[in-house]
């Protein structure tokens, strides 16, 4: 079986979709198939480039032309948020490919989604089958698509690990573990551990994700302003790490902190890293926001906080530094074995799931 797998971006950009692409295509090559990944971002690791995909590039027929004739030989061709950056380039693609006969399957990939009635209406008039990755998003798509039986099939995260040194040392350390944004809550996060800092508490707090950004972060100027100062002290730091190396910067801190702002459809999808900090057993403040008020269900170290209000992200976090070290509970290992296991079987899984997607006629 010949497999496409195509994205708008790809690693080293900062995000899950782009870690768990990486991951997956390792997973599927090697097993019983021929996988490649296409992506719009050039140089990226264990990826192709193709100019049609890039999305800081004007479209043409030409360069979505070429594409079509590079996936012509595809049995299936998976699609990564069809809806999100270039959606003309994707309808000119399987307009091309179906217009020339191929016999091949497209599945169409939501790891993130919002409230814009035109997304959905576009993601309706797709021809192939609609993936997930969590109960959240595959509710979201049954409710608004109920004709397109969306599948919800495991992620993929690099299990193999590199050494990697978090910032600061000799206080407790506060990590947020996603790329720099306000959607992600990266400036409730500042805005606690700042206020924390300023009431006299002992800790660092480190932000990952800082580099290879697709949109530009939009934290207010005076907050950053106001980090800047306890960066000059050595208490606030902005990092970056590979997904090789997440592993041992999650274990390395003290709490970790999600507050990712959105309660709607475009409310936080999975969420990889809060998985391994569940793995990793790592106390957890996060909001109640998309797929993480039932990732983190019965998990014995979290609190979860309203969306977008600072002063409980503040308090949770104060709450979770005067908390002793976390003792797993035996669901809190029973939760963590299943996450794990469910990363590393995602390519197996996937190509079980292509197998029979493309014996349907």
């Amino acid at each position: 079986m010949r497999i496409v797998h195509l994205h708008w971006t790809g690693l080293p950009v900062t995000g899950g979709v782009e870690t768990h692409l990486n991951a997956l295509v390792g997973q599927l090559a090697a097993l019983p198939c021929e996988v490649t990944a296409v992506v719009g971002t050039p140089d990226s690791p264990g990826c192709a480039h193709h100019p049609a995909l890039d999305i800081a590039r004007p479209s043409s027929p030409e360069l979505n032309a070429d594409l079509a004739d590079r996936l012509r030989g595809a049995d299936l061709v998976h699609w990564h948020n069809p809806q999100w950056h270039k959606p003309e380039v994707v309808t000119a693609v399987v307009d091309l490919l179906r217009g020339r006969g191929w016999r091949g399957r497209f599945v169409f990939d939501l790891h993130n989604i919002d409230d814009d009635p035109g997304q959905w209406a576009f993601l309706a008039g797709l021809p192939g089958t609609v993936a997930a990755h969590s109960a959240f998003v595959a509710g979201e798509v049954r409710r608004r698509l109920p004709a397109a039986g969306a599948v919800t099939l495991p992620l993929a995260l690099p299990l193999a690990e590199e050494p990697f040194a978090l910032p600061g040392g000799g206080a407790p350390t506060v990590l947020q573990p996603s790329r720099l944004t306000r959607w992600k809550g990266s400036h409730l996060s500042l805005e606690a551990a700042l206020t924390l800092l300023d009431e006299g508490a002992d800790l660092h707090f480190v932000h990952a994700g800082t580099r290879h950004l697709i949109w530009p972060p939009g934290i207010p100027d005076a907050l950053m302003q106001r980090a800047e100062t306890w960066r000059d002290k050595g208490r606030v730091h902005f990092t970056h790490y590979r997904p090789e190396q997440s592993w041992a910067a999650v274990r390395a801190a003290d709490v970790i902190l999600h507050p990712t702002v959105d309660r709607g459809a475009h409310g936080e999808p999975f969420s990889l890293s809060v998985a391994q900090a569940v793995i990793c057993h790592r106390r957890i403040v996060a909001s109640d926001s998309g797929n993480l008020p039932a990732l983190l269900a019965g998990y014995s170290a979290a609190e979860v906080v309203p969306a977008g209000d600072a002063r409980a992200v503040t308090e949770a976090l104060r709450r979770a530094l005067d908390a002793p070290p976390v003792e797993p509970t035996p669901a809190d290992l029973a939760l963590a074995g299943r996450l794990r296991e469910s990363f590393a079987t995602a390519g197996r899984q996937h190509l079980s799931f292509y197998r029979t997607v493309t014996a349907t006629t």
